[in-house]
């Protein structure tokens, strides 16, 4: 403690003569001293909420990485839209729909309070009171209640919500998961594949080509590439993205990953993911194939094998064709608790290898939630693995808390640090949970005891493990300490770096980003160290 105090002192000393906003990157203790302040200046304010909830909102954060769209939209947006889309709902039930079918027109929460609190409590978790397999229940049942308020008409509107709150809370980047026609395609699997058949690469591959040869994947295809980019743009417009005074939301980038559904047959999910693929090749703002849903439902645990072994096929196929546009791989798994597995051998043991073959077999390349690491059978093993594939940890540390009570101790955010797992904060479903990313980082210092450097880590580990196109700006993957070499003695962050540099970052957009989240984090840093 001594010892952190008069590095403190000494840092203040040196910082205070210090006139520029950035560091060169040859000058590692006067960064390790600015770091040093910023941490203690944290350590000082855990124990007031209010500024430890400032300082932490100020703070730049990177990348949200585990976000759906569905799930990330505020829910007094959700009754606004409701409202001016004359929508009704069933008093019973709280599930919108046309007027044609439900009874209580939702205009009427104008002006009742009770009626709007009650769609507030019953479309998210506000106000929830309840065990933890009820909590389970509310939050899964809550996306159907809502689902006919996020019409497709609404894209832009969801996309614009999401983006505004990100830049409130200073991110510069999210990626947002969402299925943008794949349940459509998913019918065909089933067409396609019966289901006893068994799955080889060259039969699932056989099986790809008829489904995409099927007119109604084609048309989907072509719609939903056309959709994905005229809702982003008018999700820019109505930010005012092109106006004198735009929104924070203006700043954030975004890009998109399929959603499979796991609750569907093998042979749907399978589809999807063709699906998923194929949109990518169609529009660079997909970037990836995901897989959601709750892990435990009964579809998930038969088909889990399958479903993994049919991603490998799949990413071998892309991968062998060098004119194919990359698709990454982002799986929820380890997001179990025993308590929503069935009560036998065989249920309870999918607690222990759903990362792992995510991992292995489906080469996941960031894991959501992989809450249950321990329950693995060999825990420190696959922790290595994840360290050596590279393989990201998204942390919900709200979502895992409500959801599967695991908190404090009983969270392994920890163990992926120590590990040197890169792992990075993400909100899951903001709009449903009544979070924020901000919420995610006081969280991750007040109940997870996590320090300054840490989160400057998450926060450079959310940039370096996302699916943007082009390559890192370190020079060695999750050490933070050295640029590549054409930017190699520039001052990290300059906005103004030399020729040379300056062309690398615009032909790699995700070092560009990286490059400004180090100017980001400068600024915050000298800000909170103040400058004479």
């Amino acid at each position: 403690m001594k010892r952190s105090v008069i590095l403190v002192g000494l840092c203040l000393a040196i910082l205070g003569c210090q006139n520029s906003s950035t560091l060169k990157q040859a000058d590692v203790t006067q960064v390790e001293l600015r770091e040093i302040a910023t941490a203690q200046k944290l350590e000082g304010l855990r124990d007031d909420p209010t500024a430890l909830y400032q300082f932490l909102k100020t703070m730049p954060k990177g990348a949200d990485l585990h976000n759906h769209l569905s799930g990330a939209v505020t829910t007094e947006r959700l009754i606004e839209w409701a409202i001016a889309d004359n929508l009704c709902v069933d008093p019973k039930t709280w599930i919108a729909g046309s007027c044609k079918l439900k009874p209580l027109p939702i205009v009427k929460a104008k002006t009742d309070k009770a009626l709007y609190q009650t769609l507030l409590s019953q479309w998210s978790m506000e106000g929830f009171q309840g065990g933890l397999l009820a909590a389970h229940q509310h939050f899964f049942d809550a996306f159907g209640k809502f689902s006919a308020v996020l019409s497709e008409e609404r894209t832009d509107d969801a996309i614009a919500d999401v983006l505004s709150t990100a830049g409130k809370h200073h991110q510069m980047y999210v990626e947002l998961m969402q299925g943008f026609g794949a349940s459509e395609v998913g019918n065909l699997g089933e067409k396609y594949i019966p289901a006893n058949e068994h799955w080889t690469e060259a039969y699932l591959l056989e099986k790809r080509k008829q489904i995409i040869a099927d007119p109604l994947f084609r048309s989907t295809l072509i719609k939903n590439a056309a959709h994905l980019k005229t809702a982003l743009e008018g999700a820019r417009k109505l930010l005012s993205c092109d106006k004198p005074a735009p929104e924070l939301g203006c700043e954030v980038d975004v890009r998109f990953l399929v959603s499979a559904n796991r609750t569907k047959d093998r042979s749907s999910v399978f589809a999807q993911w063709v699906y998923g693929y194929e949109l990518a090749q169609a529009t660079p703002l997909v970037v990836g194939v995901e897989l959601v849903s709750p892990e435990e439902s009964p579809n998930s645990l038969r088909y889990y094998d399958d479903e993994m072994y049919a991603l490998d096929v799949l990413h071998r196929f892309n991968k062998s064709n060098a004119l194919r546009t990359p698709v990454h791989i982002a799986l929820h798994a380890g997001e179990l608790i025993p308590e929503v597995l069935p009560d036998t051998p065989a249920g309870q043991a999918h607690l222990k290898y759903h990362i792992r073959q995510a991992i292995e077999v489906a080469h996941a390349e960031r894991i959501g939630h992989g809450t249950n690491v321990f329950e693995d059978e060999k825990p420190l093993d696959l922790l290595q693995k994840m360290r050596e594939k590279n393989v990201m940890a998204e942390i919900c540390l709200t979502s895992n808390a409500i959801l599967l009570g695991k908190s404090g101790s009983n969270h392994p955010v920890n163990a992926y640090l120590e590990n040197n797992v890169p792992a990075a904060l993400a909100t899951d479903d903001e709009g449903i949970f009544r979070n924020n990313i901000t919420d995610e980082f006081v969280r991750a210092v007040t109940v997870q005891h996590l320090e300054y450097p840490a989160l400057k880590k998450m926060v450079r580990s959310s940039l370096e493990h996302s699916f943007l196109p082009g390559a890192s700006l370190w020079k060695i993957a999750n050490q933070f300490d050295q640029v590549v070499e054409v930017c190699a003695g520039e001052v990290v962050g300059n906005p103004k770096p030399a020729e040379r540099c300056a062309q690398w970052l615009n032909t790699n957009k995700r070092a560009a980003m990286q490059w400004k989240l180090e100017s980001k984090l400068n600024t915050f840093e000298n800000t909170v160290v103040p400058q004479s």
